[in-house]
């Protein structure tokens, strides 16, 4: 008789996210997002993230008089439902299993898995699903300009100004761009120190200084608008190409808990192999009152040129 599936949850997200998230996931530093020490998990797929709003501010003063006392604060709960559920199972070989450490032969196994498609999608994840809340949250701050050296710094610097007038601090601002998107940024900072440097009055640069953010630099395939999740995650030809995004990282909340790893003895309907199954519910969502803190912009995606024939 096969021996009962342990749970081994808890203990294989904390061996992944040590072993292989660092270095190897782009969007590491967003799916670690400061937010996420608010979130109270309430069932399996349910969370609830704290918001504190004051009623009213200063008042005038008058002498002599007893002012009304009263709670001048509020401490609500905005929900969210986790909308993403996954889950990823094989069969595996009993010689290929560890007996003395169950977690690290799972972490083992799905070493693989996670470092080709599971990373990745959650790249396409974060990126997109960022992307889409941004839509929802119809306040703006999407731009649809094809970045070049004449434009890329002014497009940097007014996203720059519009997170200044919303009152987002200036530390721990990320921006993310593409590597064609990066060189062309690289390009127009040099075009502009050197315009600069010979004291060409017409120069009307610059306002920011790239060391105000820290700069990231994603593959083009990750950071698109939409991706198909049906199986892994494939790119979809409606989508449109992200070219950069600023972010003040904290303004999203990205839940992870693995609600089931483990895996089954060799038994006769597995063909004498352990069954491995994980099952995981994650999610990206931007926080409801901090929306105004990611602007993107955006471009048709360019098809890949085909090779010349050198025998043509």
């Amino acid at each position: 008789m096969a021996d009962a599936t342990v749970n081994y949850a808890e203990a294989y997200q904390q061996a992944i996210q040590q072993a292989f998230y660092d270095g190897h996931l782009f969007s590491q530093k967003l799916w670690n997002s400061p937010s996420n020490s608010v979130i109270k998990f309430d069932g399996a797929k349910h969370i609830k993230v704290p918001r504190l709003t004051i009623n009213e501010g200063r008042k005038d003063r008058a002498r002599r008089t007893i002012t009304p006392v009263a709670a001048n604060y509020s401490n609500d709960w905005d929900s969210y439902e986790l909308t993403n559920e996954r889950y990823w199972s094989t069969l595996v070989d009993p010689s290929d299993i560890d007996e003395s450490n169950m977690v690290i032969s799972i972490a083992n196994i799905t070493k693989q898995f996670n470092l080709d498609e599971k990373m990745p999608e959650m790249d396409r994840q974060m990126y997109s699903k960022l992307y889409q809340e941004k839509v929802a949250a119809a306040d703006g701050g999407i731009y649809t300009d094809t970045l070049d050296e004449k434009n890329i710094l002014q497009a940097f610097d007014d996203m720059m100004v519009n997170f200044d007038e919303a009152r987002i601090p200036g530390n721990n601002r990320e921006l993310y761009l593409t590597p064609k998107v990066n060189a062309i940024l690289k390009r127009a900072e040099a075009i502009n120190r050197q315009l600069t440097l010979e004291g060409n009055g017409n120069i009307a640069r610059t306002v920011y200084s790239l060391d105000d953010v820290n700069i990231n630099v994603v593959p083009s395939d990750l950071m698109q608008t939409a991706f198909d999740f049906t199986t892994g995650s494939k790119a979809v030809d409606d989508a449109k190409q992200i070219q950069m995004f600023l972010i003040y990282n904290g303004v999203q909340i990205a839940p992870q808990k693995y609600s089931f790893v483990g895996f089954d003895a060799p038994t006769a309907s597995n063909s004498g192999n352990y069954l491995y199954y994980e099952q995981s519910y994650d999610d990206v969502l931007l926080l409801k009152t901090k929306t105004a803190g990611i602007e993107f912009v955006t471009a048709d995606k360019v098809a890949p040129t085909e090779p010349t024939d050198p025998k043509a």
